[in-house]
């Protein structure tokens, strides 16, 4: 056990190089996988699951980590993508990721926190700006009154955005900066999307207010649960049943929680304990689940946190874990689950895919304001 500690934690040390587990693979992949995954050499294979965390952060952004956001991609003829929740910084992980701007359109969202919905504005609109011209889909539970749902949030931040929006008027980009809200049940087990052979389901998860979810996303016989923000939960484990991949969101203990954030240690256990999910019920939660590969996720990984929190977490669980990094990948099929990193370009542009304008913009574009002809400089 000591060994493995030791081990985590100077993987985390390293960076992102190497996934953060001891246990990279479970199962014989029936194809080979280079070490790392890079962009355009290393695509989701026919049949498979491939999720990236785009944002494994807490909600305290840093440098290092993106907030919360996991990318699913599937291996169907029309190599479906679906986000779920998008906080600050994970778009920027995702660019690297070389796939089509085009086909950003399926968000599903676990709640309204804004560290799991900071970069939705820049998907709606910039993302329009850089090809998208379908609308973005947005899945999201609804709330007990109707502004606490995800349709009224949707809403008011078009209203928020109206000068971006007007700014679109003449640009072919205009009719991807919408969104089309599909409210879920928050206190109910629901299936909420079926096409092109992927299913997902949303579940009842306990975080703060009534009114958070958890999705699994089934496809040719894989499968994959993600919590959002909980604590532990019986529908989560019923969730999984026959799961191949649990990502399940974790805080580091409330001692460490206390020392990194300098907050007294009584607040320290209440945020960790009555809101969060700790390291040790994690491993029960992942005990109770028994899913092929766990993922910790939502937490700090810098060196001082990870070798405390995987040892808390093997108080309860001694199965294969890994601890989120941003672009932690995971290759999914029915002989394996394998993790690694993938390496981006930082200073990756967005990449257009296959693209069709069927007819003229909605809107002319706005007239200049006179004053404009004198100030502009031309020579």
């Amino acid at each position: 056990m000591s060994t493995e500690i030791t081990e985590m934690t100077e993987l985390a040390f390293e960076g992102s190089a190497n996934p953060l587990t001891s246990i990279p693979v479970v199962g014989t992949p029936s194809r080979e996988l280079a070490p790392t995954v890079l962009p355009d050499r290393d695509r989701v294979g026919d049949g498979e699951i491939r999720v990236t965390i785009l944002g494994s952060g807490d909600p305290f952004t840093n440098k290092a980590q993106g907030s919360a956001s996991v990318l699913m991609e599937v291996g169907n003829p029309e190599r479906d993508f679906f986000f779920f929740d998008l906080g600050s910084g994970s778009l920027a992980n995702f660019n690297g990721l070389h796939l089509p701007v085009t086909a950003t359109t399926k968000v599903f969202l676990t709640h309204l926190h804004a560290d799991h919905v900071g970069d939705v504005p820049t998907l709606v609109w910039s993302m329009a700006k850089a090809g998208r011209r379908d609308p973005v889909e947005v899945w999201g539970p609804g709330g007990e009154v109707p502004e606490l749902g995800t349709r009224s949030y949707a809403e008011h931040l078009t209203l928020a955005h109206a000068w971006d929006t007007a700014s679109l008027n003449g640009h072919p980009g205009q009719s991807g900066a919408q969104m089309e809200v599909t409210e879920v049940p928050f206190e109910t087990t629901s299936t909420v999307y079926e096409r092109n052979g992927v299913r997902i389901s949303s579940f009842p998860v306990i975080h703060i207010l009534n009114g958070s979810v958890g999705y699994r996303l089934d496809y040719n016989g894989l499968s994959v649960v993600f919590s959002g923000d909980t604590r532990p939960s019986h529908t989560l484990v019923d969730a999984c049943d026959g799961a191949d991949l649990l990502i399940h969101e974790t805080f580091p203990s409330a001692s460490v929680f206390a020392q990194k954030a300098g907050v007294p240690l009584a607040f320290a256990e209440q945020v960790v304990n009555g809101v969060h999910t700790s390291p040790a019920a994690a491993g029960g939660v992942f005990a109770r689940a028994g899913a092929r590969m766990s993922v910790m996720w939502h937490l700090a990984v810098d060196h001082e946190t990870v070798g405390p929190v995987f040892n808390e977490m093997r108080t309860k669980y001694d199965g294969p874990v890994t601890i989120a990094q941003d672009l932690t990948t995971f290759t999914i099929t029915k002989d394996a689950v394998v993790a690694r990193q993938t390496i981006i370009d930082p200073f990756a542009w967005p990449v257009v895919g296959p693209t069709t304008i069927t007819g003229p913009p909605m809107n002319p574009p706005s007239p200049p304001p006179a004053w404009w002809a004198d100030a502009l400089i031309t020579d």
